[in-house]
C-alpha cells in the first residue's frame, strides 16, 4: 500500500516538473529580443513588392496593398513588428495570424497571394518554397 503511494506521490512531482520547465521555456521563447535591424519584405504573386526597415517606426502606420483581383490588406507597421489589421478575403486567417516580429513564420493570405516575412539586416536567408 504504501508503495502505491509513493509511485503516485513520485508521478505528480515529474509531471509538476515537465510541467515547470515547459512554462520557462516558454517564457523564454516568448521574451526573445527582436533581432538587430529588422525589415519586412512585401511580396505579392511572388514578386517582391516592398522592403520596410522597422527598427526605428516612431508612431505606428498603415499601408494599403490592393490586388488585381479586386483583394485588399491592410498592413500595420509599428517599432519592430507588422501585422494586418484589415483584409477582404473570407476567412481573415491572415489578420488572425497577429503581429509578427521575427522570421519564424510569415503572414501570409493565399486569396489575395500577399506574403509579409520578417528579415534581419545583413541576412543571406531567401524565402522559398522549400522554407514553408
Amino acid at each position: 500500500m504504501k508503495q502505491r503511494k509513493d509511485r503516485k506521490v513520485y508521478i505528480i512531482i515529474v509531471i509538476i516538473g515537465v510541467l515547470f520547465v515547459g512554462s520557462i521555456i516558454t517564457i523564454l521563447y516568448r521574451n526573445r529580443e527582436i533581432p538587430a535591424n529588422p525589415y519586412i519584405c512585401i511580396y505579392q504573386d511572388g514578386k517582391l513588392w516592398k522592403e520596410i526597415d522597422i527598427s526605428h517606426i516612431e508612431e505606428p502606420y498603415t499601408i494599403t496593398i490592393e490586388w488585381e483581383g479586386g483583394g485588399y490588406n491592410i498592413l500595420e507597421i509599428r517599432d519592430g513588428a507588422v501585422g494586418i489589421v484589415e483584409a477582404s478575403c473570407p476567412d481573415k486567417v491572415c489578420q488572425k495570424m497577429g503581429f509578427i516580429s521575427n522570421s519564424l513564420m510569415p503572414i501570409t493570405c493565399l486569396p489575395n497571394h500577399l506574403m509579409i516575412c520578417v528579415v534581419e539586416q545583413g541576412s543571406t536567408e531567401k524565402i522559398d518554397g522549400v522554407a514553408y
